[in-house]
């Protein structure tokens, strides 16, 4: 009888031990991370500091990438001081960091004002919109410098590569590659140019991008509008792109200046 009880309770420690060992290795698998992405057309820095908690706080990531200002900067109906953009970039950095989540903001592209002007008002710009993008960039980077956050001057790298060239690139929506006098949205190949250069910045600073969640929060560029898959991390857009380089299913896009 003691044997029979004897075995039986070393049948059951056993089984806790295996159970436990499960548990344990179960644990220590490494998570899986997804992309979402949290892009709206119009919208401004204001905006996104107004719809920061339902949009991505309430997602609980792990990184946010922020990519908003061209609006602030040239969108004559939406447009904002460069002060007010620092301060409103300010304010949503501020509310992501007090959340524990990890911010990288990249700084406006380039725009082509030919395009522009057919669509707004060139009396009612300050600067040109060059400059007006440029002082944005300067704003972000030093915004990034005193927070010691990561900063992407896409603005810098598509102005290194003399993108855009009007009428004659395949990166930003024009009449030869969209039958469109846009100027500012991407084509399908801009958003591959667009995620690949985040993605190459991402990877010299996070060790595991596919354990992470990540948000891509942003403006109408984020969401893809004119692409395949808009406001989804599907298709065409730029946070589908990314999402696929992180899992390995899409090579990275190298685009030489011309």
């Amino acid at each position: 009888m003691n044997r029979t009880k004897r075995y039986r309770s070393g049948l059951v420690l056993l089984t806790l031990v295996v159970t436990a060992i499960f548990v344990l290795s179960c644990s220590k698998e490494k998570p899986v991370g997804d992309v979402f992405n949290k892009g709206v057309p119009g919208n401004n820095s204001a905006d996104l500091l107004r719809r920061v908690s339902a949009d991505v706080v309430s997602l609980k990531p792990d990184l946010v990438i922020v990519m908003v200002g061209t609006n602030d900067l040239l969108n004559t109906r939406k447009m904002l001081s460069v002060s007010d953009y620092y301060n409103h970039m300010n304010q949503l950095t501020d509310s992501l960091l007090q959340h524990g989540i990890s911010v990288v903001l990249v700084s406006p592209p380039t725009a082509d004002s030919l395009h522009l002007f057919e669509r707004h008002d060139a009396a009612l710009y300050p600067a040109t919109p060059m400059q007006l993008l440029e002082n944005g960039r300067d704003t972000l980077r030093a915004l990034c410098k005193a927070k010691d956050l990561l900063f992407i001057d896409l603005f810098g790298h598509f102005k290194e590569m003399g993108i855009p060239v009007h009428e004659k690139d395949l990166i930003i929506r024009n009449r030869f590659n969209s039958d469109s006098n846009d100027g500012i949205h991407f084509t399908k190949e801009g958003n591959q140019l667009l995620a690949s250069f985040i993605y190459k910045q991402l990877i010299k600073h996070y060790d595991d991008l596919g354990s992470l969640k990540i948000v891509c929060f942003g403006d109408s560029i984020t969401c893809g509008v004119f692409m395949e898959g808009k406001g989804t991390t599907e298709g065409d857009t730029y946070p589908a792109v990314l999402k696929r380089l992180i899992k390995g299913e899409a090579p990275q896009i190298i685009i030489e200046r011309e």
